[in-house]
């Protein structure tokens, strides 16, 4: 009877049958994991020796043949806990994978699937949803890390979360129309643990959680999601995920009954001292909000915006370096340590801050600046980096 073994990709590498398997915990060695997953994908075709050493040992040893040599023989070793069969043969010249032994693998199952769903019309719901879950169980997380940045198998990788990603907003939309909005919730919190930068995915997660008229955590969701484009990519969240957030607030509103209900939702649980920060979608309806009622009574308030900035540079940029993402990070803190109950702060930028100061004129505008400058500069000690403050009345636009 002929051997079948199945080979795993996703995840992590592991080759097993009903009875055995070897993965990278039993191989001890990320090196014979690489072989023996390039092998099983390369299994159709000879494997001549220099194109081996080529992959494997570039120009970093000095006697690649004799490593390759025993590197084979190790993971011979390894196999035969499958029996007694010849997994790898030996070709003049060259190795390859026996082809009387079968393998399957979940990598190729995964392409058969997408391919199968390409193909599908959206009439075929009933079809699609089945696929869509079959396919999102085989592919149980990215190709995994011992394997994944080698050249050989990176494009692979990165095309089959692509795919992946294409299924699950597939399936999103197949939840949206039969309601399934808690499914919806659970499939797109899995997703954003493999790209937890994919717009749509925070869009349809965020749509999810209103659907079940959980905002709290809806909100909790978004202004996550903002620190972490902030702090990986220096911009703020896609203008799309900015539309559906601000949807979700005015659906919130829609939803209140009743006064009681709505002091109960809009009342903090949790007070925290000091200054309140906030996403900068909310500092704007703040700031407008204030800049009216300050017209109405005709009282001054003012705006301050600091940056963090290399000594000697009026230009700012991006954060590029950890000395500067720790440094603004300290700003921070002493933001949130230094400013008083009602006043307001957002990120405007990876190196900015706007601050709403309440109840407090000009001078004292410039006190809290120069406070600020002051502890900022003790903070970072002697990096060339400078904190630079400006101040604007805040006035309501005519």
């Amino acid at each position: 009877m002929k051997t079948v073994l199945r080979m795993n990709l996703f995840g992590q590498v592991r080759l097993m049958n009903d009875r055995v398997s070897l993965g990278e915990e039993e191989l001890h060695s990320s090196k014979m994991t690489k072989l023996l997953a390039y092998l099983i994908i390369h299994r159709n075709t000879a494997l001549p020796h220099q194109r081996l050493i080529e992959v494997f040992w570039s120009n970093h040893s000095k006697a690649p043949k004799g490593a390759l040599k025993n590197l084979m023989y190790r993971l011979r070793h390894e196999l035969s806990v499958f029996g007694e069969e010849e997994f790898i043969c030996t070709l003049p010249g060259a190795y390859r994978w026996n082809p009387e032994i079968e393998v399957e693998t979940d990598y190729e199952q995964f392409e058969r699937l997408a391919v199968e769903l390409k193909s599908m019309s959206a009439r075929e719901q009933k079809r699609q949803k089945t696929l869509c879950l079959e396919a999102i169980s085989c592919y149980k997380g990215n190709v995994s890390a011992v394997v994944a940045e080698e050249p050989w198998i990176l494009p692979k990788a990165t095309r089959y979360q692509s795919l992946y990603m294409d299924i699950v907003k597939t399936l999103c939309e197949i939840y949206k129309k039969e309601a399934e909005w808690g499914d919806l919730e659970k499939l797109c919190n899995e997703a954003l643990e493999i790209d937890g930068f994919d717009e749509d995915i925070h869009c349809w997660l965020l749509q999810g959680l209103c659907q079940q008229n959980k905002y709290d955590l809806a909100m909790s969701h978004y202004e996550k999601t903002n620190k972490v484009f902030y702090r990986s990519m220096g911009i703020r969240p896609p203008a799309k995920l900015r539309s559906v957030f601000e949807k979700m607030l005015g659906k919130r509103a829609d939803s209140i009954s009743d006064l009681d209900n709505m002091l109960n939702e809009i009342r903090e649980t949790d007070v925290e001292e000091g200054v309140f920060f906030c996403d900068y979608q909310i500092f704007r309806q703040i700031y407008r909000m204030e800049a009216r009622r300050l017209t109405r009574i005709g009282v001054a308030e003012y705006i301050m915006m600091l940056t963090v900035r290399r000594v000697g540079s009026a230009w700012q940029g991006a954060v590029t370096d950890s000395g500067m993402t720790e440094s603004v990070d300290r700003l921070e803190h002493i933001l949130r340590e230094s400013l008083r109950l009602g006043d307001v702060v957002t990120r405007y930028s990876p190196t900015q801050f706007i601050v709403i100061l309440s109840a407090c004129s000009y001078e004292a505008s410039i006190a809290v600046g120069e406070r600020v400058q002051k502890k900022f500069q003790k903070s970072i000690g002697k990096r060339q980096l400078e904190m630079q403050f400006e101040l604007a009345e805040l006035t309501a636009v005519r």
